[in-house]
């Protein structure tokens, strides 16, 4: 910036001059542009602003534009549009007026400059000039010295700003420091010029460590009051540093000793007490610093006192963790005792260094948000201690696999809210926990009827040696790989091994579907099993009931039956406890699964070629009936597990989930090397059908109709109920507009889907057979009509049969001579039934859980099938099916790595426009062009 004290030549603008002169006072005056300075009376901005005070009327355009900007400079000074302000030249500071520029100033000045000569130039310039010199002579003249008699401590920079501001030199003295002034007052004007005072400095406490030693010192700082981002130790005033004087104005000596005598008493209760002459900072030993923690951080903290802690306790304080070393118990024959299997010494541990019992208590009790370990301190959390002091107290010393798995997992520390450490197993246990146990593959028993596959072997050898620990177990083979016969083996064994009269009744478990095929099979491959059928309305009850089960080893009965006849089956302490099926207790809230928590049983199975169906709460719903307490609560097991993976894909969460239930799982698929099975190919295919012009209107006006209706709902389950049975009315009608009318009109001709399906079981070889799976078992005016265009035979399963035509049925379908096409009810018939006579699946409507369209499909394909197998999912394209099929597509694969499936439910909860793209009609969904 120019010396605003000499006389004003040129002032830049872009390259361009502003030159006054040579013209003597009084006389006309030009400003011009000048290509060179001319000689000649050269104008100061005193003399400026006097030219401009006198009346003149020969004065050039460049000439009136400066005198227009001296006019807007009185005016700003006039109504206080100034701020006092420092700069630098060099080495020199200077004290000037700067100029405020509200709308007003703001606007005049760019009036000014559009109509301003281009040689009038650098009009922005002149103008802060001309504010400050105006403002400057007018106190002058009035005498004002604005730095006289001020009592302003030890900032001898603001008194010589103030008296620069009303001197005709701007030129500061050396000396002082200004450049903490200098930001003061832009803060200030930025502010909105609140206030111009010496704002004091304000007493903190910081906690600092000492390398090597028991002790922290605790030491005074000075924070600006206006800065909080400054701060500097006390210890600074005493060592002749000018950095407070550098920084900031103010008296830091009198800000410190006035504040430190108010903190004074309470410190003292901590006997906490600082230099007269030069405080600076104390020593604290492990008492003084829990003390200070305690008790007087809080109230110093009432007080706007700032307290810093070392900035690692702050940025984490230390858990508590938990080791634990492992290590096997004694081997014993037979059976094991869920509670000899390992033994563990737990540790607390706070960093590297293990703490006592009584430490921990001793901790409890002072409160200690501290503690001193492994030469440093560590921050705690009080609550921490007490938690790790209830784990203590809870611990076990040993367990089987379940409470070992929930040690080694971390699963129990996590739940007690403490950290999991570090974890030592003997290699006994290691191997268990990773699936390398040795156990051997067992043969069928001699006094069974059917040889074992060497995958089955293994998977008898598995079941007998979580049995003989007394673990629950999950097979999970595949369907279709023969998991009852494996069950079977091991029932038989057992009781070859131990004798009968040592072991207790087991309870089988399935869908009424399967409960004959059980009993079949088990009469048929283990005929010196004795076994009772518990099912239909003349079942035995009570006493009798008890009696009966005195004298069998397998009692089969189904899901329904379990929940009816509880408080019998409940009495009888069983040997095992057998689920089939197991993914219809899914749901832990049901009847059901609340009835099979109160069986007691020495050991449990489950048999399930989809333990995970939905979602993850169903994995912890078959484990809290297996293994109780495995998994955690069905909350922290939410928190932990389920809403990690399925919401965000968490690996670490889901790599965690698979390490805990990996010893209790045992699941082999059909394409497993370790699965010696010749079984045939497989051929999935998609079958994509086109509407009929019946169906696209039809369509159109069922979403025409429920759109509307959903809109209406405000409540989320109205709303979702909505969804749902319209999604139901729209797969009818992409299956048969008939289903959905009830006209009594000929099928023929009316459905893309169901011509399709027609001219695939034409093209059927004749000796071959086919499963057609539906979800709408109520119109039965298919099979007729099947039977009728493809002149072959056609059954129907459905739950409407009983028991005795379902035997019936299916041993016909069995057969050459019986039924070529089965029609199923996917509810009734989609799983526990073994029908390798057929090896063609159609898939009429989908069902959207990809696992019970698997578990249908391999109805089929399974251990006695002999040709390859053709899968047809039919699906209307340009409609909600081929849209939620792609969607599926994309989910497989998280399915796989155990997430959550996909049930219809999902679209209930879609927001409008979501729903509308869902179930969009597709203009090339027609046969031929219409319109809809």
């Amino acid at each position: 910036m120019p010396d605003p004290t000499q006389p004003l030549e040129i002032v830049w603008q872009n390259d361009t001059a502003f030159a006054l002169g040579p013209v003597e006072i009084g006389d006309p005056v030009e400003i011009y542009l000048a290509d060179e300075l001319r000689t000649g009376r050269r104008l100061s901005l005193g003399e400026l602003v006097s030219l401009a005070s006198a009346e003149r009327h020969d004065l050039g355009a460049s000439a009136r534009t400066a005198f227009a900007v001296v006019a807007l400079a009185r005016r700003a000074v006039s109504e206080g549009l100034v701020n006092p302000q420092l700069t630098r030249g060099g080495t020199t500071w200077y004290a000037f007026w700067g100029a405020t520029l509200d709308e007003s100033i703001q606007g005049e000045l760019d009036s000014i400059a559009a109509a301003a000569p281009a040689v009038s130039g650098a009009i922005d310039e002149l103008y802060p000039l001309l504010v400050d010199r105006i403002a400057r002579d007018r106190l002058i003249e009035a005498g004002v010295e604005l730095g006289e008699g001020m009592e302003l401590g030890r900032s001898q920079a603001l008194v010589n700003l103030l008296a620069g501001l009303t001197a005709p030199d701007p030129d500061l003295p050396p000396g002082p420091t200004y450049g903490a002034l200098e930001r003061r007052l832009s803060r200030w004007v930025d502010a909105g010029l609140q206030q111009l005072t010496a704002t004091p400095w304000l007493l903190g406490l910081h906690l600092d460590e000492r390398p090597g030693s028991d002790s922290l010192g605790l030491e005074l700082w000075l924070h600006a009051g206006d800065d909080p981002t400054l701060a500097l130790p006390a210890s600074l005033l005493w060592q002749g540093s000018e950095g407070f004087e550098f920084v900031r104005d103010g008296d830091p000596y009198t800000d410190l000793a006035a504040q430190l005598d108010e903190l004074a008493p309470l410190l003292g209760e901590g006997g906490i007490e600082f230099d007269e002459e030069e405080p600076s900072e104390v020593e604290l030993d492990t008492e003084d610093v829990s003390y200070f923690l305690r008790e007087l951080m809080p109230q110093l903290e009432k007080r706007n006192v700032p307290v810093l802690l070392p900035s690692s306790w702050v940025r984490a304080p230390t858990r508590i963790r938990a080791n634990l070393t492992a290590s096997g118990g004694p081997e014993r024959a037979g059976f094991m005792s869920t509670s000899d299997l390992a033994s563990f010494d737990w540790k607390l541990a706070v960093g590297d260094v293990d703490l006592s019992e009584q430490q921990l208590r001793e901790l409890a009790a002072a409160k200690a948000p501290v503690v001193h370990a492994g030469g440093r301190w560590h921050a705690i959390r009080p609550s921490e201690v007490g938690r790790a002091l209830r784990f203590l107290e809870k611990r076990k010393a040993g367990g089987g696999v379940v409470d070992l798995v929930r040690a080694a997992s971390g699963i129990e520390v996590d739940e007690a809210g403490l950290e999991m450490g570090a974890v030592s197993l003997d290699t006994s246990l290691s191997d268990l926990l990773q699936g390398d146990a040795r156990f051997a593959p067992m043969p069928a028993p001699p006094g069974m009827t059917f040889p074992l596959f060497g995958f089955q072997e293994r998977g008898h050898g598995w079941l007998r040696m979580l049995g003989d620990l007394g673990i629950g177990a999950v097979l999970a083979d595949d369907m279709g790989l023969g998991k009852t016969v494996q069950a079977i083996a091991m029932l038989m064994s057992e009781r070859e091994q131990f004798g009968r009269d040592a072991m207790g009744p087991t309870l089988v478990v399935c869908p009424m579907s399967v409960a004959r095929q059980w009993l079949a099979e088990v009469e048929r491959f283990a005929p010196s099993l004795r076994v009772h059928l518990h099912h239909g309305s003349d079942r035995l009850a009570d006493d009798a009931l008890l009696r009966c089960v005195q004298e069998v080893d397998v009692v089969i009965t189904s899901y329904d039956i379990v929940t009816r006849d509880i408080d019998t089956l409940g009495e009888i302490r069983w040997d095992r406890l057998l689920l089939d099926e197991a993914q219809d207790v899914k749901n832990p809230a049901t009847k059901r699964a609340r009835a099979l928590r109160q069986i007691s049983a020495r050991r449990r199975v489950a048999m399930t070629g989809t333990p995970i169906e939905n979602h993850l709460g169903e994995l912890w719903a078959l484990m809290d009936i297996l293994n109780p307490g495995l998994l955690g609560s069905r909350e922290w097991f939410g928190r932990t597990f389920a809403r990690p993976i399925q919401l965000t894909n968490d690996e670490p969460a889901l790599e965690r989930l698979r390490a805990v239930v990996k010893p209790f799982i045992l699941r082999r698929a059909k394409d497993s090397p370790e699965v010696e099975l010749d079984l045939p190919p497989i051929t999935v295919e998609k079958d994509y059908c086109r509407l009929t012009v019946e169906q696209a209107s039809l369509y159109q006006a069922t979403v025409d109709n429920w759109m509307p209706r959903i809109e209406a709902h405000d409540d989320r389950f109205g709303r979702r109920g909505a969804v749902l049975a319209m999604l139901g009315h729209l797969k009818q009608v992409c299956n048969h507009p008939e289903m959905l009318l009830h006209t009594g009109q000929p099928l023929a001709g009316r459905s893309g889907k169901l011509e399709r399906m027609v001219e695939l079981l034409g093209e059927m070889p004749a000796d071959d057979k086919a499963l057609v799976f539906t979800q709408y078992p109520s119109f039965d005016r298919l099979v007729p009509y099947l039977e009728e265009q493809t002149g072959r035979q056609v059954g129907f399963f459905h739950g409407r049969l009983n028991a005795r035509q379902r035997d019936e049925l299916l041993a016909a379908f069995a057969t050459p001579e019986g039924p070529s096409i089965l029609v199923i009810s996917i509810r009734a018939g989609g799983r526990g039934l073994n029908l390798p006579a057929a090896n063609h699946v159609f898939h009429f409507d989908r069902w959207w859980n990809p696992a019970v369209e698997q578990q249908a499909t391999d109805r089929a394909h399974r251990l006695g099938q002999r040709k390859p197998v053709f899968v047809h999912s039919l699906i209307c394209s340009g409609t909600l099916e081929e849209r939620i099929d792609a969607l599926l597509d994309s989910k497989r694969e998280l399915v796989a790595k155990v997430m959550a499936g996909t049930s219809d439910d999902w679209l209930g909860d879609l927001d409008l426009g979501a729903i509308r793209a869902a179930v969009a009609l597709a203009p090339d969904a027609v046969e031929q062009e219409v319109a809809v």
